[in-house]
């Protein structure tokens, strides 16, 4: 990983670009072209859309896209050029069946499979399966075209083995984005637990408090109760810190009136830090230089 170096001076912080859906954000993707891919949904209306931007721009690439299942589909993997979508195979329930390979460029449809399940990709390639009579299948798929190219009934083994493979990889590699740290005041720094007790002025949820310290600029996600409701609903405060000049360079209510709290409330990748505020507005703060 490259080396960064902060690019915060003494003013605030604003937005570099903001991405506003105008309907809840449910997930967001990195991909390794530069682009945030996310989907989006209306629960009044039963709607489910997706959208593609670039990642230091924050220009839309195309939004609003939707296919013949309006609500029972998501996102499933988004690898290389394309983005994988699945169905349900029942409304009510979780198991996913169904395969939408989509052109990540254009939001296109290339070709769709509605009798298998995805497994994993490697190489090029697509790997599903299917159950025959309680017997698992294996399917080897070209990524391109959606031809079945190998059947695997009895050689499941070596295909278990290519997919532990793969999930390591992409573990280790993380398309170029940093994990978050769950604080945690016995096992961290005494300086970052210092900073982030000063952050959270001791009013946060405990064990939510996520974080991430890159050269001398700390970001602290976390939740306190709303001090204007009689509920017990929750509001997420993001922060933005200068560990070096101990000044908070940022710090927003970034969504109000939840009931619980959710991980992963930001991600960093290069100099960019993402978040979502108001739970429909994809934001981007510039922190670092390469």
């Amino acid at each position: 990983m490259a080396d960064f170096f902060p690019l915060i001076r003494s003013k605030q912080l604003k937005p570099i670009w903001e991405f506003s859906t105008g309907v809840l954000i449910w997930r967001i993707f990195n991909s390794s072209h530069n682009t945030i891919i996310g989907e989006t949904r209306n629960q009044e209306a039963k709607s489910t859309s997706f959208f593609c931007v670039d990642a230091r721009t924050g220009k839309s690439l195309w939004k609003d896209i939707e296919f013949d299942e309006p609500w029972w589909i998501g996102i499933e993997k988004v690898y290389d050029k394309w983005i994988i979508l699945h169905r349900f195979a029942r409304p009510d329930m979780p198991e996913h069946r169904g395969i939408h390979m989509v052109e990540l460029a254009t939001g296109k449809l290339l070709w769709r499979n509605d009798d298998l399940t995805y497994w994993f990709v490697h190489d090029q390639k697509l790997y599903a399966y299917k159950y025959i009579f309680e017997k698992r299948l294996g399917y080897e798929i070209d990524i391109n075209t959606g031809t079945v190219l190998n059947e695997y009934a009895d050689t499941l083994d070596s295909l278990h083995e290519l997919r532990r493979q793969i999930l390591q990889e992409e573990s280790d590699g993380m398309q170029g984005t940093e994990l978050l740290e769950l604080y945690n005041q016995e096992q961290i720094d005494s300086e970052v637990a210092t900073s982030i007790r000063q952050i959270t002025g001791g009013n946060a949820l405990e064990g939510r408090i996520e974080y991430l310290l890159r050269s001398n600029i700390l970001l602290v996600s976390y939740y306190r109760k709303e001090n204007s409701s009689a509920s017990s609903t929750l509001e997420n405060i993001f922060t933005v810190y200068d560990t070096e000049r101990r000044k908070k360079r940022f710090s927003e209510i970034i969504v109000k009136g939840v009931q619980a709290p959710s991980p992963d409330t930001f991600f960093v990748k290069d100099e960019f830090v993402y978040f979502i505020k108001n739970q429909n507005t994809l934001t981007a703060l510039r922190l670092w230089k390469s």
